[in-house]
């Protein structure tokens, strides 16, 4: 128990910088800080140049050395100098006048903790700037030469593409490069011609087309968002009417993309099309994307991130996860994770292409945390490189949303406000979460840098920070689990499964841990482990009713099917070998939840059906034993063999017509039987800390 009185923490001016990365408090001992010898990490401190101690006129002098080389970044790169000069301008060397107000032009770069709504702290131009100090007489070139920052140029096809320091090709000098392969948006003719080249040039109908595009924007764009709806159809309606089948912001690729998910979204068949749609679509977009790639757009990246979705419908996760990086890298190609700021204020950019990049890379940046997620890899784009600031709606008037289904159905529903901006701001946040729990938790290395306690109190803080996270979203996102006639946006509802999976996934690898067997380690929070796990894999279930109650499992956003397989993992090893009967009894019903839900989103991805037979597999192989033990202990002890045998026979709880099939397991077995059923469904860093069954190396 801690002690009621606390030494009173001492103002420190100086953190460590494994603390200001995290930006947590610092209590500067030496050798190492408290928390670096937590997380067994080499303390460091960066003993700089103090600016609060240096005196108002010269850092006025640093500050106007600083503007005049930003100036001068902006002359050679022919971007026109602002109106408004707020500071008077002194005398270059050359006798000219550079004065300071590019200061003003060029917005420092946010750190990717403000992006995600966490505490920034502003870059010291005192102890890191960009440009060394000019020499007298010094050239702006060589002063950009010397730089360690990158721009964005405009690229021999025309395109406004970021070219780092390292690269050389940040030094255009204006007019020293001309555009040698001046981009060629593909004609109508040349994209039927490839169409028809790969056996999928049929026609498509174009009512038919704009059904499956809506489907696409009402179910799987709002989880997710990369495309904005407007801007598309504006930019659709301009191609077709001046005969080009691409822009920057519309391509035919793109509409193949939206179909292909909006296909597995439809009961409607077309006689004149193949059977399988989704495949149809698929094939179509990926003929046309190999003529894009030579000249990518911004439409380019948004294909790439809708076509890595359809591909995990597919069962193709190695095409999709390839899509997705490509999304990535394509997205740092055109600089979308940068602040353009300064661009947009010389007119190099305009408004709305600024608004789409920011919404486009938000979209991508989701999106490839929610594979690394699914698949369980490292993300390729570090959030230190990300300057862009968070996603931002174009308007300030209220968005609404309603459900658009087959027009067989019945779709009489309100209309409800769709908190748009606040939903992907919190999505960010949380995605962030996810790679740090993946990237502690299940690092991919084969020593872990944390110790047993470490990870231990990791996952503790971890929950806390989730918790906090949660109880932090505002009301437009907060979801009444006990709630039978609310309305949510479908959206919101999986924002709260994607929360609580992160949470299941924070605390899974404790979800077996012997304590005896860790007697070094201080299990101080009783809920990390099962008892967080089993508490989000409930909350799951409860969320899937309340979709099923508003919208049915027919349409979902794909990465749903994640969530719901992760809390069925849950709910099937306490329904199979929990010991308390009130947690097998419910476990049984929450997991016959996710197994309808599975069971119905397989009719439209095919990747539902395959999570079903894993947890289906699992389930039988648990069962089969638990009734193989049950049987060992009657030979033991022949006297309770009645007893046992009754025992097994209303173990369930659940009653007989409701009583899922238990079949035999196929002859290659998904569990090893010479390990621990729990750590062979649960791998992590934590099967190294000497749980059952397991015999590798014990974390030091």
């Amino acid at each position: 128990m801690r002690s009621l009185s606390r030494t009173k923490q001492k103002h420190v001016t100086t953190a460590c910088l494994n603390c200001r990365t995290r930006k947590i408090k610092c209590d500067a001992r030496t050798p190492s800080c408290s928390n670096c010898v937590l997380y067994s990490q080499q303390c460091v401190y960066q003993h700089g140049l103090d600016k609060r101690k240096i005196p108002i006129k010269d850092r006025l002098v640093s500050i106007e050395t600083y503007a005049r080389q930003l100036e001068d970044l902006l002359t050679v790169n022919g971007i026109p100098l602002p109106h408004d000069r707020v500071l008077n301008s002194t005398p270059a060397a050359d006798g000219s006048s550079t004065g300071s107000e590019a200061f003003h032009a060029i917005r420092g770069y946010t750190s990717s903790a403000e992006t995600l709504g966490e505490p920034h702290v502003a870059p010291d131009p005192f102890l890191v700037a960009p440009y060394p100090l000019p020499a007298e007489g010094s050239s702006p070139l060589v002063d950009q030469l010397a730089g360690n920052l990158g721009s964005l140029q405009i690229a021999e096809d025309g395109q406004l593409r970021f070219y780092g320091a390292t690269s050389n090709l940040h030094l255009l000098v204006k007019g020293a490069r001309k555009s040698i392969n001046t981009h060629m948006f593909a004609d109508p003719e040349e994209i039927q011609a490839t169409l028809e080249a790969v056996g999928v040039g049929q026609h498509v109908d174009a009512e038919f087309e704009q059904h499956l595009i809506k489907l696409y924007f009402c179910w799987e764009d709002p989880s997710i968002h990369l495309v904005q709806e407007d801007v598309f159809y504006r930019e659709r309606r301009r191609c077709k009417a001046e005969g080009i089948g691409t822009s920057k912001f519309y391509s035919e690729v793109l509409v193949n993309a939206m179909c292909a998910v909006g296909a597995a979204l439809t009961s409607r068949h077309c006689v004149e099309l193949p059977e399988s749609l989704v495949d149809f679509f698929s094939l179509r977009a990926r003929a046309l994307l190999d003529i894009e790639l030579d000249s990518p757009t911004l439409s380019t990246v948004q294909s790439l991130g809708i076509l890595s979705g359809v591909e995990s419908i597919r069962t193709l996760d190695a095409r999709g996860w390839l899509y997705s990086g490509m999304a990535v890298r394509l997205a740092t190609d055109l600089g979308l994770h940068l602040d353009t700021q300064a661009y947009l204020n010389a007119g190099v950019l305009d408004v709305e292409e600024a608004l789409v990049r920011r919404v486009l890379f938000w979209g991508v940046f989701i999106h490839e945390r929610m594979w690394s997620l699914y698949l369980g890899r490292p993300v390729s784009l570090d959030e230190k490189a990300i300057t862009t600031p968070p996603y931002r709606s174009s308007t300030n008037e209220p968005k609404y949303w309603q459900p658009y289904v087959d027009e067989f159905e019945d779709s009489d529903f309100p209309a409800l406000l769709d908190p748009i901006e606040d939903f992907h701001r919190q999505n960010a946040t949380l995605c962030s979460k996810m790679t740090r729990i993946r990237e502690t938790l299940y690092s991919d290395s084969a020593a872990s840098v944390y110790k047993a306690q470490g990870l231990h109190d990791f996952t503790s803080s971890m929950r806390t920070e989730l918790q906090n996270w949660h109880a932090g979203l505002n009301d437009n996102l907060v979801v009444d689990l006990s709630a039978v006639s609310s309305f949510y946006v479908p959206h919101v509802l999986q924002l709260h499964m994607q929360y609580h999976t992160v949470m299941i996934l924070a605390n899974r690898p404790f979800f077996s841990a012997d304590i005896s067997r860790l007697p070094d380690v201080a299990f101080s929070d009783p809920m990390v482990g099962r008892p967080a796990c089993t508490e989000s894999a409930k909350a799951i279930s409860k969320l899937l009713q309340i979709y099923r109650r508003l919208y049915s499992f027919r349409r979902i956003n794909i990465q749903a099917v994640h969530l719901i397989f992760t809390a069925s993992l849950i709910h099937v090893l306490n329904a199979c070998q929990a010991a308390e009967p009130s947690l097998k009894n419910s476990a049984w019903k929450d997991l016959e939840v996710c197994c309808q839900a599975l069971s119905e989103m397989g009719k439209g991805y095919k990747n539902a059906s395959r999570a079903l037979e894993v947890v289906s597999g699992i389930k039988s192989e648990l069962l089969k034993t638990t009734r193989e033990n049950a049987k060992r202990a009657s030979m033991a002890f022949p006297e309770t063999e009645d007893v046992l045998g009754s025992k097994r026979r209303r173990s369930s709880g659940v009653p007989a017509g409701q009583r899922p099939e238990i079949r035999d397991p196929e002859p290659d077995t998904i569990l090893d039987p010479s390990m621990n059923a729990i750590d062979s469904i649960f791998w992590s860093e934590l099967t190294s800390l000497g749980f059952p069954g397991l015999n590798y190396p014990s974390v030091d």
